[in-house]
């Protein structure tokens, strides 16, 4: 009884086993010896009579779900981000050219720290405006332009290392205005003196004061300047120069740190040379400021650490360290028998075991 219910239910097992397509032998011993089974192990065949192939499918799938998405980036860049941008780079321009109203902090009277005599500008605006938005965009191209493989032909290494290079500098771009947007907010709170405050406002109030007197309320009331001027002589905090130059030479130097050291067939000394001339870029922009009377000292400071904040949050979160570049060149090199390899297990499942 008892072997017959085992009989029973190893029958049982059979029709299972047998439902997975594995063959299974069934040996009956001598009657000496109780019935035994032996199971023979064989390779899985799947049935591929009613499977269908899905791997179309899934590509197409795949494609069109990239063309979408795609699609949605642009829409979302043309109707969200670019007006955002429009809007946050006018604010500070409107700001800029006094439409919005200043703040004007008050001063000592007599106060030798405003009494400079204005001399210029070292580096001047127009100077620090165009190279920290050419020179950047130049260097990129010039290095994704190495970096690239030599077999290509010239015009696929050019549309490659624009399109790179514009990758790019857009992320730069989006650190320089928020660097822009906050400089001039704080200008525009702030409202310090300048050291050459009394030469160019020349305030009505500072003629009748008297001793050490502190003076809250005041009007520019220079011929010699321009209302801007006039208007820019309390805009001291923070350096809005420094700010800038220390946000590109250090942009600069920690891209090339992490990218042109990838140049196997680098001079020693290029990307060390340019590093050194990006840092001191930044160095001689700021200290100009205090030399030529334009800022004080902690008004450089506070720029230099406000152009630092700015380059550390583009480059580690904008531009993730620079490291998805790293990620895309290595995936190019792999591409080709990655493919190759999945196409051969793919096929392998509809067409039998492997051999």
């Amino acid at each position: 009884m008892v072997q017959t219910t085992a009989i029973r239910n190893s029958l049982e097992t059979f029709r299972r086993i047998a439902s997975m397509r594995v063959q299974v032998t069934v040996v009956f011993r001598t009657q000496i010896l109780p019935p035994t089974l032996t199971l023979v192990a064989t390779t899985v065949e799947p049935d591929i009579t009613n499977f269908v192939p899905r791997r179309g499918d899934i590509e197409s799938q795949l494609l069109h779900s990239q063309a979408s998405g795609k699609r949605h980036s642009i829409w979302w860049r043309l109707g969200i981000d670019l007006p955002l941008l429009l809007l946050v780079l006018i604010l500070p321009t409107l700001q800029e050219l006094g439409i919005f109203p200043q703040h004007k902090s008050g001063f000592f009277c007599n106060d030798p720290a405003l009494s400079y005599i204005f001399t210029g500008d070292t580096v001047s605006a127009a100077v620090i405006v165009t190279s920290v938005i050419v020179s950047p965009f130049i260097l990129i191209w010039i290095t994704e332009l190495i970096l690239l493989d030599s077999e290509l032909k010239i015009c696929e290494k050019m549309k490659h290392s624009v399109k790179q290079a514009l990758l790019l500098y857009r992320n730069y771009a989006y650190g320089l205005v928020f660097n822009i947007v906050v400089v001039e907010v704080m200008k525009g709170i702030t409202g310090n003196p300048r050291p050459t405050f009394f030469d160019i406002c020349e305030p009505d109030t500072a003629k009748t004061c008297n001793g050490s007197e502190y003076v809250s309320t005041f009007e520019c009331t220079s011929t010699r300047y321009s209302a801007w001027y006039q208007m820019d002589s309390y805009h001291s905090f923070p350096s809005g120069h420094t700010s800038l130059s220390v946000y590109c030479g250090l942009f600069i130097a920690w891209y090339l740190q992490q990218r042109a050291f990838d140049w196997r067939h680098r001079s020693v000394l290029a990307v060390p040379v340019l590093q050194l001339v990006c840092l001191t870029y930044a160095a001689v922009c700021s200290l100009t400021r205090i030399t030529d009377r334009r800022h004080h000292w902690w008004d450089v400071l506070t720029g230099a650490v406000i152009g630092a904040i700015c380059v550390f949050y583009t480059v580690l979160v904008l531009c993730k360290n620079f490291s998805n570049l790293k990620e895309q060149k290595r995936e190019k090199r792999i591409v080709t028998p990655v493919q190759s390899n999945r196409t051969s297990i793919y096929d392998t499942r509809l067409q039998g075991p492997l051999t």
